[in-house]
């Protein structure tokens, strides 16, 4: 073989390494929704943190990507407040009232919305 063909085949084994990194590591099969804690109290230092954290095909966070996080208010839009923190990461305010709020999330990346009820309580339900 001369340096040519060496120089080629070893491009090639490179295109198909960063290939196979890019399927398995960078792209996207799945977005996760973490709701974290589960309800609002109605005192001013409670929050509900929602994030989509974009999954790769072993399971675990994507390497270096996002998801832009949507949303859509169904119910109790006199109850909370939304502050966007990131692209993927929005914090619920109670602004005071007793009830439940109902949020849809679209990730842009998925086929079916969720939808994620709040109840605001006067204490944490454990």
């Amino acid at each position: 073989m001369n340096k040519i063909s060496i120089v080629i085949l070893f491009l090639i084994f490179i295109l198909v390494i960063v290939l196979i990194f890019w399927l398995y590591f960078f792209n996207i099969y799945e977005a996760k929704i973490f709701v974290n804690p589960k309800a609002l109290t109605i005192n001013s230092n409670s929050k509900v943190v929602i994030e989509i954290i974009p999954l790769n095909s072993f399971g675990i966070k994507a390497l270096f990507r996002t998801i832009p996080i949507n949303y859509e208010i169904i119910s109790g839009k006199e109850l909370i407040e939304i502050e966007n923190v990131s692209k993927n990461v929005i914090h619920l305010y109670s602004k005071g009232s007793i009830g439940e709020a109902e949020i849809l999330i679209i990730p842009s990346i998925g086929l079916f919305p969720t939808k994620i009820k709040i109840p605001i309580n006067l204490q944490i339900e454990f």
